[in-house]
Order: C-alpha cells, then structure tokens, then sequence
C-alpha cells in the first residue's frame, strides 16, 4: 500500500506523540496479548536505536492532483 505524503506525515506525528505507556494501552486493548511470564532478573539489555528507512524514489501520489492518478478505463 503506498501512502502519500500527508498521511505519512500524520502517522509519523501520531507516533512522536505518543507515550510508550499509550501505546502500549492501545495495543493490549486492540487485542495484543500481554506476555507477563518473562524472567529479566539478572539479564544485560542493550539499548535500542532507531532505524529509518529512507526509499531512493518517492513513490507518493498527490490524490489532491488527478493528473497524476492512475484511472482504470
């Protein structure tokens, strides 16, 4: 599914706004299970990064221009 650039906006700003503990809700009340049975004592973690992914072409469509849609005829 390709998004273009206004919902890809929306998303990503949805995400830099909301707490961890937020979505963690969200996600237990859209049906995730939550694992509780984990033993983390005496365990090493390494932090996370972030990892973006960058595509070589932009690949939007302007739904707003209907010179560049594709119609079926």
């Amino acid at each position: 599914m390709k998004l273009n650039k206004e919902i890809k906006n929306r998303i990503d700003q949805y995400f830099e706004n909301i707490t961890p503990e937020e979505l963690y809700f969200k996600a237990i009340g859209y049906g995730f299970k939550e694992e509780v049975d984990i033993e983390i004592d005496n365990q090493s973690f390494k932090n996370v990064g972030q990892n973006f992914y960058c595509s070589n072409s932009d690949t939007s469509l302007d739904a707003n221009d209907m010179e560049s849609l594709l119609l079926a005829t």
